[in-house]
């Protein structure tokens, strides 16, 4: 049986030979072969499987809709009348919730957590609709659910749910991020027919419901004014009692000499449960020893605890999970939510920016997304969320399950990266600028296999001092993946599949080009024990001109002070080396910087090494 694959019903403008491709044709280490959605009745069986495989058993041959999602949807019209309640939810502020007030010093402790912790608030508020409706969760992922629910008395439920909702946020977050939800009536016919003009419409005007909501996120008139003014410092005394993390809370108690609040500690116990832990379980009310409070709504309280011997995950009724990036077990049949993603670690311990830094004369930062993503989005999304519910997961499975598995099970890498978030279809790391530079390559060649080469990535890549603010960082590299997507030609429409590193922004494809050809020409020169700095600086400054000739024609004379250089100082080297970077400053100009600032680099931590070993 051939299993479609959703980027085969994305429309790209050449011809498309491959009409099908099998998630088993991509990585036969990681996904179990012949292994499909069935009715097989686990322990626990839950919406939020991660097993992406488990939900791609098509209806039929050749199917886009999974067997999966179509079961779910029709069990759940069958227990209700004409009417649906579609129920959208929508996680706002997410950057702001993961790096605001964030001291470097603390980062690398704490930004997994808040990362995985607004998947989990997500997952509880879903389950508080469930508990309100007879419903079914048809979305989840990166912040977002939609639902479908019987309704009843509906109006008021999320009026006053919302109400709490934006209680919790402004008391423990101040406002700076928050959930809004929207809701729209559809029929039972329409969801069957999800290609008619009425779905389409239907939502559509959820959707615009949705955005309009996020401009006016808070309901200030009907609350009360205890949860409008919240004076959190008028106990404190001296400034060592605010929170050393996120440096805006009363400090509770210490960890590690480091005063801390009851937020960020709640944070930064789950980021080392996170990556100590296979399995997960979340169940409400009952605290146990250990446990982790993801969220209080009214009289409720969610909760997570963390185990690696799997005989213990019973002892108490929830949910439970895979958090691990290992392969699945189809023994035990635990679904698989990869929240522990993946940290440079260290006898189980997490590898601080600082001492990443020690090894390296830099760290990098990078941030990349899914280019024109929306658009595609948006088709699918006004003909079918099934079709939308498929891109989604398989853009989940890229991102938040193979790239933390793939980083994890590589010795290149696991030692010197982060991931900070991988789901949905963005992806930010930080880790050794090196090995960056070369996963960026790396993950670029594997999304084109995965998408048949019918989407593209940007990326941004900043350089920053272990010592650097990380709302800093995330605000550059947010920059420089703009610049990355924006990079135009004459005559040319925006393709993007751009990069952006060191300021400098380029096609994808350009930068792989120029190191190519740059290699040749340090290869030759590193021959000799001769510093090659002073030159590799001037081959700066000569790249530099080449790209302002046409502001001044002085300029104009880069090539024969290149000939000069040459003929002077590297009067041995072979004369094709002079060609050829006579041919990438003639071609590329300043694009030429990244690879020169690489190798400069690269040297540094040649000369720094020897020193080390001299000692």
């Amino acid at each position: 049986m051939k299993i479609a694959h959703i980027f085969n019903e994305v429309k790209r403008k050449d011809n498309d030979t491959k009409k099908f491709i099998s998630p088993q044709e991509f990585d036969v280490d990681y996904i179990s072969k012949n292994k499909g959605y069935s009715n097989k009745n686990y322990q626990i069986n839950s919406d939020y499987d991660k097993l992406y495989y488990e939900a791609l058993q098509p209806i039929k041959d050749g199917n886009i809709i999974s067997k999966y999602d179509e079961d779910k949807i029709n069990n759940f019209l069958e227990k209700i009348d004409n009417e649906v309640l579609m129920i959208s939810g929508d996680f706002w502020g997410i950057q702001k919730f993961i790096f605001d007030s964030l001291s470097s010093k603390n980062a690398s402790k704490i930004l997994r957590s808040r990362s995985a912790m607004v998947q989990l608030i997500t997952y509880a508020l879903t389950d508080i609709i469930k508990e309100m409706f007879e419903s079914e969760v048809v979305l989840f992922g990166a912040g977002k659910f939609l639902i479908l629910a019987k309704p009843d008395n509906y109006e008021e439920k999320l009026s006053n749910l919302q109400k709490e909702l934006d209680k919790y946020f402004i008391k423990n977050f101040f406002g700076q991020n928050g959930v809004v939800l929207s809701y729209k009536m559809t029929t039972k016919e329409n969801i069957n027919n999800q290609n008619s003009e009425k779905m389409k419409k239907d939502l559509i005007a959820l959707g615009k419901q949705n955005e309009l909501k996020k401009l006016n996120k808070f309901d200030i008139q009907n609350l009360e004014d205890d949860n409008l003014v919240i004076d959190i410092f008028k106990e404190v005394k001296k400034d060592d009692e605010i929170c050393g993390f996120c440096n805006k809370r009363v400090a509770i108690s210490k960890i590690k000499d480091e005063k801390v609040c009851s937020i960020c500690k709640n944070q930064i116990n789950l980021g080392q449960k996170l990556t100590t832990n296979r399995y997960m379980k979340i169940f409400k009310n009952s605290k146990v020893v250990d446990s982790i409070e993801i969220l209080k709504y009214k009289d409720t309280i969610y909760y997570a605890s963390f185990y690696n011997n799997e005989t213990k995950l019973y002892d108490k009724k929830g949910d439970i999970f895979d958090i691990s990036n290992k392969k699945y077990d189809p023994k035990l049949g635990i679904a698989k939510w990869p929240l522990s993603s993946f940290v440079a670690k260290e006898n189980d311990d997490i590898i601080s920016f600082e001492k990443l830094q020690e090894n390296s004369n830099g760290l990098m930062a990078l941030k990349a997304d899914v280019d024109k993503l929306g658009d595609t989005f948006r088709e699918f999304y006004m003909t079918s969320f099934k079709k939308f519910n498929r891109l989604s997961r398989e853009l989940e499975f890229f991102f938040g399950n193979y790239v933390p598995y793939l980083i994890e099970n590589n010795d290149e890498y696991n030692k010197k990266l982060y991931v900070i978030f991988a789901g949905g279809d963005d992806l930010f790391l930080i880790g050794e600028h090196r090995t960056i530079i070369k996963f960026a390559k790396d993950i670029r060649e594997k999304f084109y296999e995965w998408t048949l080469k019918k989407a593209t990535l940007s990326m941004g890549l900043v350089m920053f001092k272990h010592s650097t603010p990380i709302t800093y960082i995330s605000d550059l590299a947010d920059e420089a993946e703009a610049r990355a997507k924006n990079v135009t030609y004459p005559n040319q429409k925006i393709t993007r599949d751009g990069i952006d590193i060191f300021g400098i922004s380029m096609k994808f494809d350009e930068f792989i080009n120029i190191e190519k050809e740059w290699q040749k020409v340090v290869n030759e020169l590193e021959k000799s024990d001769k510093d090659t700095t002073s030159f590799y600086y001037r081959l700066i400054e000569l790249s530099q001109m080449r790209e302002d000739m046409k502001d001044n024609p002085l300029n104009s004379m880069w090539k024969s002070k290149l000939n000069y250089i040459f003929k002077r100082n590297l009067n041995k080297v072979d004369e094709n080396i002079y060609k050829i970077v006579s041919s990438l400053i003639e071609k590329y100009g300043k694009k030429l910087h990244p690879s020169i600032f690489l190798t400069i680099y690269k040297n540094r931590d040649k000369i720094n090494q020897n020193k080390g070993e001299n000692r």
